[in-house]
């Protein structure tokens, strides 16, 4: 009778070599992104917007001012005295998509 073969050995497995992970890379952000993450807080009167559209610029400020409550918005179209497209019973029954589309009108003078 015949002994029965036995099968080659193998040899042990290598481990995978680890390969370092690069951190994913991200996109640069926009300027008016960026301009708008920024802003510190809404501009509470005149003197705050006009300083916000110097520093950051229209868009970045129309941004700010979205998160305005509708009163405050009436409260800083009334500092504008005259210079604003809209007064008065205008300004005391606008809303606030109204409101915002006129300071755009306003600051993009």
């Amino acid at each position: 009778m015949k002994t029965p073969e036995k099968a080659p050995e193998k040899a042990p497995a290598k481990a995978p070599e680890k390969v370092p992970e690069k951190a994913p890379e991200k996109a640069p952000e926009k300027p008016a992104q960026k301009a708008a993450e920024e802003l510190p807080e809404p501009p509470k009167d005149r003197k705050a917007l006009e300083a916000a559209v110097k520093k950051y610029g229209v868009d970045a400020a129309l941004e700010a001012l979205q998160k305005v409550r509708v009163v405050d918005l009436r409260s800083l179209a009334r500092e504008f005295n005259g210079e604003f497209g809209i007064a008065g019973r205008e300004i005391r029954n606008a809303n606030k998509k109204v409101l915002i589309d006129e300071f755009k009108a306003f600051l993009n003078k």
